[in-house]
């Protein structure tokens, strides 16, 4: 699967997870989604802080089933930071 992380930044993708980003007792704080391309580096980015919980959740799993399903995906617009 190839991904758009930047203008001119295309990466090929062999596995995306979504899950909540958990700062421990079970706070979560917003929603994180991990590439892993290939070579096996990992690509790890939290949705913005302006973006509800649940809306960057379902962002996330939107994104990621696209991926899946077209093998092909525009990253540029989310509104995520890289941790």
């Amino acid at each position: 699967m190839r991904v758009l992380f930047n203008e001119g930044v295309v990466r090929e993708v062999i596995s995306a997870e979504v899950k909540p980003m958990d700062v421990g007792d079970g706070q979560i704080i917003g929603t994180e989604i991990i590439f892993i391309v290939m070579g096996g580096d990992k690509l790890e980015y939290i949705y913005s802080q302006n973006v509800p919980i649940e809306e960057s959740g379902q962002r996330a799993i939107d994104f990621v089933k696209k991926l899946y399903l077209n093998g092909i995906g525009d990253f540029t617009h989310e509104p995520v930071e890289m941790l």
